[in-house]
């Protein structure tokens, strides 16, 4: 089992979003917080409607899937 948490997940894309979209994968999130990539795409995948002051959107897939995040204007 991976020692990520949702949380941190959560934490580290409120950190890194700007108002620019920003575009990262869940390797190199995984990579940066020392965990598994397949539970931070599963947390990615949940956390796409749970956050309220960030956008995450899936943007491409291939190898990996890419993920958009933004920062919210409102």
């Amino acid at each position: 089992m991976s020692n990520i948490s949702r949380r941190a997940v959560h934490t580290y894309l409120v950190e890194t979003a700007d108002t620019e979209p920003t575009y990262l994968r869940a390797r190199d999130i995984a990579s940066d917080l020392n965990g598994s990539p397949k539970a931070v795409a599963q947390y990615l995948s949940q956390l796409q409607d749970d956050l309220a002051d960030v956008s995450l959107e899936q943007w491409g897939r291939s190898k990996s899937t890419t993920w958009r995040v933004e920062v919210d204007e409102s």
